[in-house]
């Protein structure tokens, strides 16, 4: 991030956003994972709220920077979307730092924690990490490709991604076209965000007290598509400005619940990881698809762009109802097993599937 600050060309740009990708690559289904191993299924979805509620906040954070930094235009001989990027750059390498030095890896290993407290984090995790059961490493890794929920919550987590990414990229662009100026849109990005946060982490709260993640999740699709809707008609230029804070709202409200759905529902830490990276990897696939498909040729409603956003969310929608189907017959049939074999069916089933 630092060096793409300083590039002098356009394949020097690409090599340096190349290895920013190899670096951050792991970063969202290492925190969500990581997290996991911490926290019990109905406590997860809050803290994936506050871990992703700070993208958000760095999405407000980023318009305020941007229109900072700008006045820092020809310093040290640089343009101003240089020092956007190096300062960037370093805030992190110094947070870094900071982690390597707080972080530890397990409860087992937090040395933080009185013997009294790690073993009540244990206990309240102990039905949520299970034991692997039989297999090598390599085989409960594998066993992750193979699950039917893995693939499905990938292609929800793609119909959310795309549509976050596309309004991401875009959005200074979409609000310049009502007619402020870049300095002015950035700043009209800022309260977006800040809703956007306060939002996901209420849903999110909801979630886990209620222990439910469908209809959050479908909620959520439902507000992204009322804002993308707007967004393609010819509205007026306040009309299309609410229609972003649905946008923003709507998806990024459903996030936490679509990734921490999977997470809850995984067993084995080996599978989690994998599944919860694959999710991860087929959502970013949708952040690809929504830098092509806002084209300069189609200002300034973008249709087109709109129009697949539409489609992602509509798919995100018919697969999340797909899936809490197939997780309520695995619960019903879960928990007439349970019933056979005199087990409690209603913690049998709730430990199983989080619908």
């Amino acid at each position: 991030m630092t060096f793409m600050g300083l590039v002098k060309s356009y394949p020097q740009l690409v090599a340096m956003r190349f290895l920013l990708g190899v670096a951050e690559a792991g970063f969202y289904p290492g925190v969500t994972f990581y997290l996991s191993m911490w926290y019990p299924r109905y406590k997860l979805i809050y803290r994936l709220a506050l871990f992703t509620g700070a993208a958000a906040a760095a999405g407000a954070f980023s318009g305020l920077l941007a229109y900072a930094i700008g006045f820092m235009n020809n310093i040290g001989h640089l343009e101003g979307w240089s020092w956007i990027f190096i300062i960037q750059g370093l805030a992190t390498i110094v947070i870094c730092f900071v982690g390597a030095l707080v972080l530890a890896d397990y409860p087992d290993t937090a040395r933080f924690l009185t013997p009294e407290e790690r073993q009540f984090v244990e206990q309240q995790r102990t039905l949520d990490i299970e034991e692997e059961g039989k297999g090598t490493i390599t085989q409960h890794i594998l066993s992750a490709f193979t699950d039917w929920q893995v693939w499905a919550m990938g292609f929800v987590l793609m119909s959310f991604d795309a549509p976050i990414y596309g309004i991401t990229f875009f959005l200074p662009t979409i609000l310049n076209n009502f007619g402020y100026n870049t300095a002015i849109s950035q700043l009209l990005t800022v309260p977006v965000y800040v809703a956007a946060m306060l939002f996901m982490i209420t849903a999110a709260h909801f979630s886990d007290t209620m222990k439910i993640r469908f209809p959050f999740i479908i909620a959520s699709e439902i507000v992204g598509l009322v804002g993308y809707i707007i967004q393609i008609t010819d509205a007026s230029t306040g009309v299309k400005y609410f229609g972003t804070y649905l946008v923003v709202i709507g998806i990024y409200t459903g996030i936490p619940c679509v990734v921490g759905w999977l997470a809850n529902n995984l067993h084995g830490k080996y599978k989690r990881g994998a599944g919860t990276a694959l999710q991860v990897g087929m959502g970013n696939l949708g952040g690809i698809i929504a830098s092509y498909i806002f084209r300069t040729q189609d200002e300034p409603r973008y249709v087109l762009g709109f129009a697949i956003e539409i489609g992602f969310l509509c798919m995100g929608m018919i697969v999340t109802a797909f899936s809490a189907y197939a997780y309520h017959r695995a619960n019903t049939a879960r928990i007439a097993r349970a019933k056979r074999d005199g087990i409690n069916e209603a913690k049998y089933a709730v430990d199983i599937y989080a619908i």
